[in-house]
């Protein structure tokens, strides 16, 4: 028979499943919306936009931000999706812009809309500082028996992945200096990657 541990890890297994397929969906419906919005913008170029498709994209747009998968009920991890939610985000605004330079609505929606998306996204932004920050460091004690002092430094993210390491050897004049500055030099790139570019598309929508 099954223990109550067993029963769990299987349960917990499957739900990590389901919710991977669910990531998986979400960003298969998100390529097909800017595949979408790919060929209304051909249709618009031409001075022929297609009213029709732009009425589709809006459904669509809306599956997309509302999707399951970033639904924090449905998804605990949800907010490490928040790169992508940028993206569907800036992509559903574009379509409620031009919906309102196609008169259907007025600008007070599209401002409503894109202070709505930014919340959602600034939510998800908080959450994904979190769980990643601060940034793992340390520095090995070095061999006792061992002629050269040596400490083996490194930095990795929440994940275990290296993002800098050095080895400090207390002999050398400002070896420790240039750990630490390497050190900061990697952390500040490391946000810049991960959260600024978010922070930049928050800052935008609230601009609107």
């Amino acid at each position: 028979m099954l223990s109550e541990a067993s029963l769990q890890a299987i349960q917990d297994r499957v739900r990590e499943e389901i919710v991977r397929d669910a990531e998986y969906d979400f960003i298969a419906e998100f390529r097909s919306l800017e595949s979408s919005m790919e060929h209304y913008a051909d249709t618009a170029s031409h001075s022929q936009p297609d009213l029709a498709l732009l009425t589709a994209l809006l459904v669509k747009s809306e599956d997309v931000i509302n999707h399951r998968a970033l639904n924090y009920r449905y998804n605990d991890d949800y907010f490490y999706m928040a790169d992508t939610y940028a993206l569907a985000a800036s992509v559903s605004i574009a379509i409620y812009t031009e919906r309102h330079l196609e008169g259907y609505i007025s600008k007070s929606v599209v401002s409503t809309k894109a202070h709505t998306l930014a919340n959602n996204l600034e939510n998800m932004l908080r959450k994904k500082k979190s769980a990643d920050l601060p940034l793992r460091s340390g520095c090995e004690a070095p061999d006792p028996y061992d002629q050269v002092v040596e400490y083996a430094c490194w930095l990795k993210d929440p994940y275990g992945n290296y993002l800098a390491s050095y080895v400090v050897e207390p002999q050398y004049p400002g070896d420790s200096e240039y750990w630490d500055n390497l050190k900061d030099r990697k952390e500040a790139e490391y946000k810049r990657t991960k959260f600024d570019k978010i922070q930049s598309v928050i800052n935008k929508l609230r601009s609107l």
